[in-house]
């Protein structure tokens, strides 16, 4: 409760004001009274409608109770309303509680009034509160549902029994259906034209040791290719409940090009869906997360499941440094989307079979700075940024984007980094084979205190040559 309270009073006694207040100052409620008598005054009053709590007799001269509460309720709808007067009976009294008043008393027991107050104040602060956060959750829904609708690639939500439960704007421009004529329709029926699922259809192949499989057919006859990927969704008892499913046209690119990919990442901000539980959603996230990486990883055979590899190495690193379970999962997040910025490279550079020139090199030193533009507008995702954006840094300032040096690198910059070298150092690359686990340890070794944080690499290194990771 507010230590001081600006109250408007409808009433046309001065002597009822005061008393009034003095009874609320007793009753240990600090207060400024504001006196309305006539309809205009309170009409005037209302205007910003700035106060904590309106009062208002029942019967005045020109102006009727009812009435001031009518036009209080529809200007200032969630202050509380009490009617402080002299006569009113059963019956009106329940009239003004059916017409929106808060609470009456009666003048002459007004020292009732301290407790209804406080009451009617306690109540007005716990609805505000809860219309602020239902504001929050809509808000967010809002956002997330405009983000799916506006996505260039079709994504679709499918339950256990093959139905299409949710659909975004290009799964219906994908295959030429009204978006509400896909709802409620078997996924086969609009992606195939069928009556049941297709042989190599993914979705009831996934399960607990498979949770995503990558999507990759031609369907004859839209003269179409289409590559995505499927996610499966569990309930909190562990059954199937849906699955995810995410499709882009590759047509053009498999002409063009014979390749199996071609930009098919969608990422999908539709996790605040007011109507899933927070473990669903939970669910859902995880799996998308995990379904955009593979993509990410995808852009080049060389960098196949190079994103979980130095998740793993990552989160090993910080179990050691005994850094918090939660500070560990949001690391885990930012490492599985350190490459998020490769989107935007271009395949031929990341498959090139010899060194890179100075130029193609300054390209890919521009993934970090596009991770980070890229997950900035997310704001679940929002905190992983700076994470993203350093991962490249080195200790003695000689890293990209910025040079920062030390400890001007966020910790799980350093973490990433580590493990993201290593990793390099001990896979093979088109212009390169993997120079092998010792030589990466000596260059760990080598390298600590310049490239990398010193005794998160020396923490590593004791790691690598334990039992093995």
């Amino acid at each position: 409760m507010k230590t001081s309270l600006h109250i408007l009073y409808l009433e046309d006694e001065p002597n009822d004001v005061e008393l009034v207040q003095s009874t609320l100052v007793a009753g240990g409620i600090d207060c400024r009274i504001v006196r309305a008598e006539t309809r205009e005054e309170f009409l005037q009053s209302l205007t910003r409608c700035e106060f904590d709590l309106i009062l208002g007799d029942y019967r005045l001269p020109a102006f009727d109770g009812i009435e001031a509460l009518e036009i209080a309720k529809e200007k200032c709808p969630d202050t509380p309303f009490i009617f402080v007067t002299g006569t009113m009976g059963e019956e009106t009294a329940i009239e003004t509680l059916k017409s929106g008043a808060t609470d009456y008393v009666m003048k002459q027991r007004l020292l009732r009034l301290v407790p209804v107050v406080k009451r009617a104040l306690k109540e007005s602060a716990e609805h505000r509160e809860k219309k602020q956060a239902e504001e929050k959750i809509r808000q967010a829904a809002t956002e997330w549902r405009e983000t799916f609708d506006s996505m260039p690639y079709g994504v679709m939500l499918i339950d256990a029994d093959l139905n299409i439960t949710r659909a975004n704007q290009s799964i219906s421009a994908l295959f030429g259906v009204p978006l509400d004529q896909v709802l409620g329709k078997k996924c086969h029926e609009i992606i195939h034209n069928g009556k049941s699922p297709i042989e190599e259809c993914p979705l009831p192949k996934l399960s607990a040791t498979r949770k995503t499989a990558e999507v990759d057919f031609r369907e004859t006859r839209m003269e179409k290719h289409f590559q995505g990927y499927s996610t499966i969704i569990y309930d909190d008892a562990g059954a199937v409940k849906g699955y995810i499913l995410s499709l882009l046209d590759i047509t053009e690119a498999k002409e063009k090009e014979k390749k199996l990919l071609d930009s098919r990442n969608a990422f999908f901000n539709m996790l605040k869906e007011t109507d899933f539980a927070y473990k669903e959603l939970q669910t859902i996230y995880t799996g998308l997360i995990h379904a955009f990486v593979n993509a990410i990883d995808a852009k080049s055979p060389w960098t196949k499941g190079h994103s979980e590899r130095v998740t793993h190495y990552s989160v090993t690193i910080a179990k050691s440094m005994g850094i918090k379970d939660k500070d560990i999962e949001e690391l885990r997040i930012a490492a599985l989307l350190h490459d998020i910025g490769k989107i935007g490279t271009y395949d031929t550079i990341l498959d090139k079979p010899d060194r890179l020139t100075d130029e193609e090199f300054a390209l890919v030193k521009m993934h970090p700075a596009k991770g980070a533009d890229i997950l900035k507008p997310v704001k679940q995702l929002s905190h992983l940024v700076p994470v993203i954006r350093h991962h490249h840094e080195r200790i003695d300032g000689r890293g990209y984007p910025h040079g920062l040096k030390g400890d001007e690198i966020p910790l799980g910059s350093r973490i990433v980094h580590i493990a993201d070298s290593f990793d390099s150092m001990t896979a093979d690359r088109p212009y390169r084979p993997a120079p092998g686990r010792e030589y990466a340890i000596s260059e760990l070794r080598r390298c600590a205190g310049t490239q990398f944080d010193a005794e998160i690499a020396g923490l590593f290194v004791t790691i690598l040559e334990g039992p093995a990771i």
